[in-house]
């Protein structure tokens, strides 16, 4: 995500400094003008050179998956190192720092509607960290003056903007990976539960809206399509585009559907929408854009 942001926010006319731990094996990389690459220690090191920046927007973040098998990590990088980037940001001056959080601070399993001023109730490892870095956001906001932002993200996917990404265990990274190097799209449940899935490019284009905007008073802000899809239904998504673009055929399968009955999942961007932004929602070319990557650097 990190890539994709730091590219389109670029290529919009913004100046944009992307922290990379990479950052020292990238000079082969074309990046558009208006963006550089640097390593975070030059900033943790030195915090006296963000003093130029009007923005900081913080992903970085242990996945899920390591969230359960390191905690003490997890609280280490998603709540103590989130804080130590939101000090150095105040410290500097920088007057608003955006925060990716996710959806699943609501509670497991996501069911039922969800809009902003529904209740939390993290379990996850993953979701329990990302609320608490969430409450030191806003409480610099509340407290310091800061116009921060806490973004509460769904399932968000599509092809990376440059070859360093490595997050292949999401849903849709993985079957567009398996189906360009197997032919096999096997998907690891029975595919009835509910995900609101949300194109890079519209994570992109609701950012890009909210910079510098402070009419929320809580500020927070649920980002998704406002409609959810069941992972075998995104699964058969990829499956059609995975065909037409590979030109042959691809083995699609899963786990034995169960009797489960989906009770709906409804999180809410109407809070969003007030801004002027809709998702365009186009997913059948953010798939192939994933598939391509995987085509190329595979």
């Amino acid at each position: 995500m990190g890539g994709r942001l730091s590219k389109y926010l670029a290529e919009n006319g913004h100046t944009v400094t992307a922290l990379s731990r990479q950052a020292n094996s990238l000079p082969h990389l074309t990046l558009p003008t208006g963006m550089s690459i640097a390593h975070p220690d030059v900033f943790a090191q030195q915090p006296d050179k963000l003093n130029v920046f009007d923005v900081f927007i913080h992903l970085a973040a242990l996945n899920e998956n390591d969230c359960v098998t390191y905690p003490a990590k997890a609280i280490e990088v998603n709540i103590t190192h989130t804080w130590q980037w939101l000090d150095r940001a105040y410290q500097a001056g920088i007057k608003q720092f955006i925060y990716f959080s996710t959806a699943h601070v609501y509670g497991k399993p996501l069911q039922g509607y969800y809009d902003e001023e529904s209740p939390t109730h993290p379990v996850h490892p993953y979701a329990i960290t990302h609320k608490c870095a969430e409450d030191y956001v806003l409480s610099y906001r509340a407290e310091k003056g800061m116009n921060n932002l806490v973004i509460r993200l769904t399932n968000s996917f599509g092809g990376p903007a440059f070859p360093t990404a490595d997050r292949w265990t999401l849903l849709v990274n993985d079957l567009c990976r398996s189906a360009v190097a197997t032919g096999t799209m096997i998907l690891q449940s029975d595919g009835t539960q509910l995900r609101d899935f949300i194109c890079l490019e519209d994570v992109c284009g609701a950012l890009n809206t909210l910079l510098h905007k402070d009419i929320n008073k809580s500020g927070v802000y649920n980002l998704g399509t406002g409609v959810s899809i069941t992972a075998w239904e995104m699964a058969t998504n990829i499956h059609v585009v995975a065909e037409k673009i590979l030109k042959k055929e691809i083995i699609l399968q899963r786990q034995s559907a169960s009797d489960k009955t989906n009770k709906g999942l409804i999180i809410s961007i109407d809070k969003m929408k007030t801004l002027k932004w809709s998702p365009l929602n186009l997913i059948s070319e953010e798939i192939q854009t994933t598939l391509n990557y995987f085509r190329k650097f595979n």
